[in-house]
């Protein structure tokens, strides 16, 4: 493999990971927040949505956390676009993807 060929490759996969504000490392905590939250009980927790962003409520506290596949709104967050992938409809947002299941309610998924 060439150099060039090389850093085209690393270029590719650095775009692709993208930059998501749900990524597991930036762990973070709010006690409160000025914006309202998309309310989302999945698994018998309690998610909270703000600006495209998964939260789960614990104590109080709102943590960062991936949004978990098959949870379902009925509301998309503002922000994203839609895509076509592999054929499917989906709508993207800080990294996580969306797939109409009917009229006024949306599924996490994972293309």
């Amino acid at each position: 493999m060439t150099k060039v060929t090389f850093k085209l490759v690393i270029l590719l996969l650095l775009s692709t990971i993208g930059v998501s504000a749900q990524t597991a490392s930036q762990l973070k905590t709010i006690n409160t927040t000025d914006k309202e939250s998309e309310i989302v009980i999945h698994k018998d927790l309690e998610y909270h949505i703000i600006d495209g962003i998964w939260y789960l409520k614990s104590n109080e506290k709102l943590i960062l956390r991936k949004a978990p596949k098959g949870a379902r709104l009925k509301r998309l967050p503002k922000g994203g676009e839609y895509i076509v992938l592999g054929g499917k409809k989906y709508y993207r947002l800080n990294g996580v993807f969306y797939k109409k299941i009917k009229k006024d309610l949306f599924e996490v998924a994972r293309p």
